[in-house]
């Protein structure tokens, strides 16, 4: 994926919650979103320009500072399925649902059952032959049943929590055996929902999840310590491209950063994409696999 590519995904994601906000009547409000998506005012200001494009409506500023959909045009102040539609199917997300009519549209944006669904990228995967499983399982979910499916052909029993897009690709996150793990959806056979086996959510698990700074959530989080060289100190500055990280120091050597990842492959693809101006101090484990990884590469071309 180019960089091009990957801000826009980014810019896609941002956008998706903007508009779950304005879908309700609510307003935006700049200092909150700027700080819960990681960018900066001016980023934030070319979107508000950007939305109004994309959905075709007038987005205004009120006194309080907050940004609202202008009444003359939506008297109650909230997107119509029309706009959402609109926005969807201009900006691609059209391609992340296995349908996009109105009723798949209130569930998306319904403050109750958008718990089910976490968007983390853009399309990426063919859905609609996966639309049966994608409701069967968003009905599991609401409901609270179990599931029985086969998976890389084992079979698993387990309770669905959410359904999550990790980079266009649909993912079902579930609790098999007390443990919350991650199943692809292109990969589930024989789904079977068990309604004479209903479960409470864990308090927990739902915590958990919903706290998560993961991309990819994990039980059990590990951490890192990253190097930014000093070549690329000002390009590290303005891209945040770790998300939530701690600054350990930042001297002649560089910014040495302490990050937070779920599994090996997950950090290791970032750090790829920022060679040849970062090295992994800690773990040094990870770091030898990186190598290995390098090594390997290498060989092969």
């Amino acid at each position: 994926m180019s960089k091009q590519e990957s801000r826009k995904d980014k810019q896609i994601a941002r956008f998706l919650s903007m508009y779950g906000i304005l879908s309700r009547g609510g307003a935006l409000n700049p200092k909150e979103l700027v700080k819960d998506f990681g960018v900066s005012m001016r980023t934030f200001e070319r979107d508000i320009v950007m939305m109004q494009t994309y959905f075709d409506i007038k987005l205004i500023k009120g006194k309080d500072k907050l940004w609202r959909i202008e009444r003359g045009l939506h008297e109650d102040g909230a997107l119509s399925f029309g706009d959402i539609k609109h926005f969807a199917q201009t900006s691609g997300i059209a391609g992340l649902y296995p349908r996009l009519d109105d009723s798949m549209i209130a569930d998306v944006i319904s403050p109750e059952t958008s718990q089910i669904y976490d968007i983390k990228g853009a399309p990426n995967e063919e859905i609609s032959r996966l639309k049966e499983m994608f409701e069967e399982l968003g009905a599991a979910i609401s409901d609270h049943y179990e599931i029985s499916f086969y998976y890389k052909e084992k079979s698993r029993q387990a309770k669905p929590y959410k359904l999550v897009n990790n980079d266009g690709v649909w993912y079902l996150l579930a609790d098999e055996g007390r443990k919350i793990k991650h199943f692809a959806l292109s990969k589930i056979s024989k789904l079977k929902v068990l309604h004479n086996e209903e479960f409470s959510p864990s308090k927990t698990q739902l915590e958990s999840i919903e706290n998560s700074e993961l991309k990819w959530y994990n039980q059990s989080s590990q951490k890192a310590q990253i190097l930014i060289l000093p070549v690329a100190r000002a390009y590290f500055e303005r891209k945040k491209a770790f998300g939530e990280f701690k600054r350990l120091s930042d001297d002649e050597r560089g910014i040495l950063i302490e990050v937070k990842f779920a599994f090996d492959d997950e950090l290791l693809n970032l750090v790829k994409a920022w060679i040849p101006y970062v090295k992994i101090i800690e773990p040094k484990s990870l770091n030898a696999k990186l190598k290995k990884l390098l090594e390997g590469y290498i060989k092969s071309i």
